[in-house]
C-alpha cells in the first residue's frame, strides 16, 4: 500500500539530523547554586531536598505536615518561572 499523504509530512524536505527526547526523570537534573552560605544560626532551618518524581509545591507540603506548620511557611529556593521566593512569610 502506497501512503498518498507522506510527501506532504515535510514543509521543506525530510529532516537530516535526529533527536532524542528526554523522558525519564534522571534525564532532567538541576543543581541550584544559590550565590551565598548559610550563617549556621538565626530562625530559619535549611534543608537541602533531593527529590524524583514530585514537583516541588507537593513536597514542599509533606514538609510541613511532618514539621506541624502551615504550608504557607514553607519557602524555597530555585523554583524556575515562580512567583514564590525563598522568603515566603
Amino acid at each position: 500500500m502506497t501512503d498518498v499523504l507522506q510527501h506532504l509530512a515535510y514543509l521543506n524536505g525530510k529532516p537530516t539530523t535526529t533527536a532524542k527526547f528526554k523522558a525519564t526523570n534522571e534525564d532532567f537534573v538541576v543543581r541550584e547554586v544559590l550565590g551565598y552560605s548559610f550563617a549556621g544560626e538565626g530562625e530559619h532551618l535549611m534543608l537541602r531536598v533531593r527529590k524524583n518524581g514530585e514537583n516541588t509545591s507537593f513536597v514542599a507540603n509533606e514538609l510541613a505536615k511532618f514539621c506541624g506548620v502551615k504550608s504557607k511557611d514553607i519557602g524555597w529556593a530555585g523554583l524556575k518561572d515562580s512567583m514564590r521566593s525563598l522568603s515566603s512569610g
